[in-house]
């Protein structure tokens, strides 16, 4: 579906059934989805839903991105132009954990799961729907946010820190691999029921993220 080409109407249409989902989601869980349960807070029957969205799970993840909403305004405050690529990329990474890891099943979910591949595509119409979330950004940080792809989004991030001196360019390709993979798997761990705070959680990423940062200078 090309967004672009929809009316405002069918455009507020689908974001009363993205918000619907995301409401259901925040009150019961994301297990607890249903293309009924989602109809009904939406104000539209089931048939509807459909004109816009493949099957539940397609709706799903436009609802899951609704979850970045406050770290990408929270890293709209955290970003300043003084600072280094290094510190940029740290900072868009705890920054990104302290959401990721109070609604871990979500996240993972979005950026891990079955549907990841439909991502990319969905995080393009998400903004569309909601342009405003990005506004605040710069050009650079904005092109970041509309890559669904963890690996993608790491890539320019790395190549300026190789730029910038903070890593060794034989050892660029390795950081850009293991960091989002140790970040899944850190991920993982919470949403399948690990008995770990998100404040420990985020300790240990850090920790180790810090670790392959040192090493790969």
């Amino acid at each position: 579906m090309d967004i672009q080409t929809l009316s405002i109407k069918k455009r507020r249409v689908m974001t009363y059934f993205i918000e619907a989902a995301r409401q259901l989601m925040s009150s019961e869980g994301i297990q607890a989805l249903s293309i009924r349960g989602i109809a009904e807070i939406a104000g539209y029957n089931s048939a509807t839903l459909y004109n816009y969205f493949e099957d539940l799970q397609h709706l799903t993840l436009f609802a899951s991105m609704s979850y970045l909403r406050d770290y990408v305004s929270a890293l709209s405050g955290k970003l300043k132009p003084p600072m280094s690529s290094l510190e940029r990329y740290r900072v868009i990474y705890e920054t990104f954990d302290y959401f990721a890891f109070r609604s871990p099943e979500i996240f993972y979910n979005m950026f891990f799961g079955r549907q990841r591949s439909k991502l990319p595509e969905v995080t393009v119409q998400y903004y569309t729907l909601f342009p405003d979330e990005l506004k605040e950004h710069s050009p650079a940080v904005r092109k970041m946010l509309l890559q669904g792809d963890m690996y993608l989004r790491d890539k320019p991030i790395v190549e300026e820190l190789v730029r910038d001196g903070f890593v060794k360019p034989e050892n660029a390709a390795h950081l850009a691999a293991i960091v989002p993979r140790l970040n899944q798997t850190y991920l993982h761990e919470l949403a399948n029921g690990e008995c770990i705070a998100p404040e420990e959680q985020h300790r240990r990423f850090i920790a180790a993220f810090d670790y392959l940062l040192e090493t790969a200078k």
